[in-house]
């Protein structure tokens, strides 16, 4: 019977080697800037462990150039695997969101998808889509 698995396993073709992952870019469109001041802070998720945490995030920022439309390149992005993307324009450049005196956004904001809920902090499953550089994203629109 060794004898029998060992042939089988000589002239069976021999498995392929993983493949590389296929990576591209997403180019983001952001639309409804205000004023044609500070900088607009991208932050890219893979998973609900680092969504919303900005330590854990992988950050991309530009300065604003004017108000209306901007386009944001993110390179290297795994085609097929999930994300999920916080977008807000720091008007006063001082590095972070801005929120009220209810914890709510003060300064432009969006996020890759519709919210859920305005009574509570929005979820990866919720926000996360699956990458594929054909489709790309619907724009966001900073409220």
């Amino acid at each position: 019977m060794k004898g029998l698995l060992l042939l089988l396993y000589l002239f069976l073709p021999a498995a392929a080697p993983p493949a590389d992952p296929e990576v591209a870019t997403l180019v983001l469109r952001v639309e409804n800037l205000q004023p044609s001041t500070g900088t607009l802070w991208v932050g890219i998720y893979r998973s609900a462990d680092d969504f919303l945490d900005r330590e854990k995030a992988r950050l991309v920022h530009l300065p604003v150039g004017g108000s209306g439309t901007m386009r944001v390149p993110i390179d290297g992005l795994l085609v097929g695997h999930r994300y999920a993307i916080a977008v807000f324009q720091d008007t006063n450049d001082n590095g972070e969101l801005d929120t009220n005196f209810l914890g709510l956004p003060a300064e432009p904001y969006a996020l890759s998808r519709p919210l859920k809920s305005w009574f509570r902090m929005p979820r990866f499953r919720e926000m996360s889509f699956v990458f594929d550089p054909q489709r790309g994203l619907p724009p966001l629109r900073l409220r």
